[in-house]
């Protein structure tokens, strides 16, 4: 599958702002653009969130997860660093929990509208409603399938299965929402933030690029130094997510310029646009040749996982980690550089 090269014409990443904000505190990283942190329980112990001008007010970019410390934070930002003008709106790039988490509680508490893409409003919902539903007998036959043509264990299986997190980490869904469409121009105060829609990390994940402010809010799809999961869904099986991702790549580095400044939602503000999209596309063609490389006989994913990471990951890690790599060798199928055959209920890659 082939996807558009990305320009090897690039400047050096560098971090101009080497310091994050603090509880309670919004940095501003011009007259428009103010960056806060909201905190995560887990080892990625934060999400950045932003803060953009609006007319009478700020516009909301991420929210954080629901808990009480992610709303003690906005209480106190809300409170000191707004200069005493309200939340005008919500911005949310994606569903995923760090991302949407709060964006019920904050449109509710000031009647604000949420803004997000077709796709992330409705798997939000979609999410929601599913890790909330007592109505339905059992576990989900769907999901039980593609844990099982994995290959994961039993106990991992029945830990994901039994997880009904998303729904406590999410405070609620705006019951209606205002549709953000790709190459959309929105009026943010006297600023104007193009729409860029992706797909690969999420269905169709939302960035928003500013020419006249040379900067990009890039949510999960650009991050300095890690990089963001790339994996088949349980809800989309058949999906291509890597073949999505590395398009997406080639997208971002046509239509945004290598100098903008990067606010990602993890880690610091960064420049180096499009060399940080080829280190990303670089380790994804790394990581297809290293799980060819595994491929001496027939092999399921949760095998290859294992091989590939090299230690014991708990069920939620070694979820996402399969994920990426059913991703990837889903890209191989497509590409014809690899085979799979459904022995028992466990499908086994081997090389074509």
């Amino acid at each position: 599958m082939s996807h558009s090269p990305i320009s090897h014409s690039h400047t050096a990443k560098r971090y101009p702002l080497q310091t994050a904000p603090g509880q309670g505190e919004a940095i501003a990283i011009n007259d428009y653009v103010r960056w806060l942190r909201s905190p995560l329980p887990m080892s990625l112990n934060h999400i950045n969130c932003y803060l953009l001008r609006d007319t009478g007010g700020w516009c909301v970019v991420d929210t954080g997860m629901n808990g009480d410390a992610a709303r003690q934070q906005w209480l106190d930002v809300i409170e000191s660093q707004l200069d005493g003008e309200p939340i005008t709106r919500v911005i949310v790039t994606h569903h995923h929990p760090d991302h949407v988490g709060l964006a019920g509680w904050l449109c509710d508490s000031h009647r604000v509208p949420l803004f997000t893409t077709e796709a992330e409003y409705l798997y939000t919902c979609a999410l929601n409603g599913a890790s909330g539903d007592a109505s339905r007998q059992g576990p989900y036959w769907e999901v039980t399938r593609y844990f099982n043509q994995t290959g994961i264990s039993d106990t991992d299986r029945n830990a994901l299965l039994d997880n009904k997190d998303y729904n406590h980490l999410v405070s609620s869904v705006p019951t209606a929402y205002h549709r953000v469409q790709d190459g959309q121009r929105l009026q943010i105060g006297s600023q104007q933030w193009e729409a860029i829609t992706t797909r690969g990390h999420a269905p169709e994940h939302l960035c928003l690029y500013s020419r006249e402010l040379d900067i990009l809010i890039s949510g999960d799809q650009v991050l300095p130094e890690i990089t963001s999961n790339v994996s088949v869904s349980p809800t989309a099986p058949a999906d291509n997510p890597l073949q999505d991702w590395l398009q997406a790549h080639a997208t971002m580095a046509r239509r945004v310029p290598d100098s903008v400044l990067v606010l990602p939602a993890h880690q610091l503000p960064f420049t180096g646009l499009h060399g940080r999209l080829q280190e990303v596309v670089a380790h994804h063609r790394e990581r297809l040749e290293a799980l060819l490389a595994l491929m001496d006989r027939p092999k399921s994913a949760q095998a290859l996982t294992t091989e590939l990471f090299d230690k014991s990951l708990e069920p939620f890690q070694n979820f996402l980690a399969v994920g990426e790599v059913v991703a990837h060798l889903h890209y191989l199928l497509a590409e014809g550089r690899t085979k799979r055959e459904l022995i028992g209920q466990v499908y086994y890659y081997g090389r074509s």
